[in-house]
């Protein structure tokens, strides 16, 4: 798997698109291991990533000792500390699952943390506003549920507490989950950003099954979850990139972006808003049919606001610029509009 990986790094890109995919940091550690010459960003983003390492057990020891609750750490240090070397996997924030994440706040706050962020863009979300301690450069984030797709129900967080263990980060009384639960949350978790978004996203899952002992009992999770159809679509894309066994229909398709280590084309994100739900929905077919319709309905459609011959005008660009990476697209969404005004 990390030759795959050395090789795919090794591409001739950018650092834009390494970071676009997350894989700048592996980037960086393999050509300081050559005795290559570095990119001066990639080496301020070494320095970001070695003071994350250093401060992550400080804040999490902290938080541990100011609420008596089980804390569940997912993704972030708990992934990193599977990887060579914990610098190599990127991070900007701590996620903590809690059963009783309002409680945790309060002790978390009267223990000195602070919350940051606007607190309307957290309502409803599925954690609580951002909580930072002094002059440490990571927020915690509180959650009361695992992220995941709209158009799936996430497992229990009692369930996951339950079957938690010690974390890897050595904090006392700080738990994480088995190697087969954590891949499929990681998994979940991209989904719900965007289905087989960056190849972290399917490095993450690959390091988190150990070499694959994980994979019978996230198998298991993933049928009695009802993301069975999720996680082989994530696990055929895995092994394909990451070990060399063929192709899938999805990389030939909609994630044709993965192999090339570039950013999707509008066309590609727009089927992958269809295609995500319709590969990932649980295997009842009329489920995933009004699963994807929704998503498609839900791009196409006005906006909150929108008016008609926006939403219109929105449409004809997005057709105009099918063939163009999605940041070049939206940058020129945004130059219209000013030309517009």
């Amino acid at each position: 798997m990390w030759a795959a990986v050395d090789e795919i790094t090794s591409a001739p890109v950018g650092v834009e698109a390494l970071r676009r995919h997350g894989l700048h940091l592996i980037a960086a550690h393999a050509r300081c291991a050559r005795g290559e010459p570095l990119h001066p960003e990639l080496r301020r983003e070494q320095q970001r990533a070695a003071a994350r390492a250093l401060a992550a057990p400080v804040i999490l020891r902290r938080a541990c000792d100011a609420f008596d609750g089980p804390f569940l750490l997912m993704k972030g240090p708990e992934i990193a500390a599977r990887y060579p070397q914990p610098t190599m996997r990127p991070y900007i924030d701590l996620d903590l699952l809690v059963d009783d994440p309002e409680g945790a706040r309060a002790e978390l706050l009267r223990a000195g943390f602070s919350e940051v962020g606007d607190p309307a863009r957290y309502a409803g979300a599925h954690h609580l506003r951002p909580l930072v301690w002094p002059e440490l450069p990571l927020p915690i984030e509180l959650h009361r549920t695992i992220n995941h797709p709209s158009w799936l129900r996430p497992p229990a967080t009692a369930g996951l507490l339950a079957c938690s263990q010690p974390s890897a980060i050595g904090v006392h009384g700080l738990r994480a989950l088995p190697p087969g639960a954590h891949a499929l949350v990681l998994a979940l978790h991209g989904w719900a950003h965007e289905p087989l978004r960056r190849l972290l996203d399917l490095l993450d899952v690959a390091v988190a099954l150990e070499g694959g002992r994980g994979r019978d009992p996230a198998s298991e999770l993933a049928r009695d979850w009802g993301v069975r159809r999720l996680w082989q679509t994530t696990l055929n894309a895995v092994d394909a990139l990451l070990y060399g066994r063929g192709d899938t229909f999805a990389l030939r398709v909609w994630a044709r972006h993965l192999r090339q280590l570039r950013e999707r084309t509008v066309l590609e994100g727009h089927m992958a808003r269809f295609a995500g739900p319709a590969c990932g929905s649980p295997s009842h077919l009329p489920r995933a049919l009004v699963a994807a319709a929704g998503a498609f309905t839900a791009a196409a459609g006005r906006k909150s606001e929108e008016r008609r011959v926006d939403a219109a005008r929105r449409t004809v660009y997005a057709l105009a610029d099918a063939f163009l990476a999605q940041s070049r697209h939206e940058s020129a969404r945004r130059s219209r509009r000013g030309r517009r005004l």
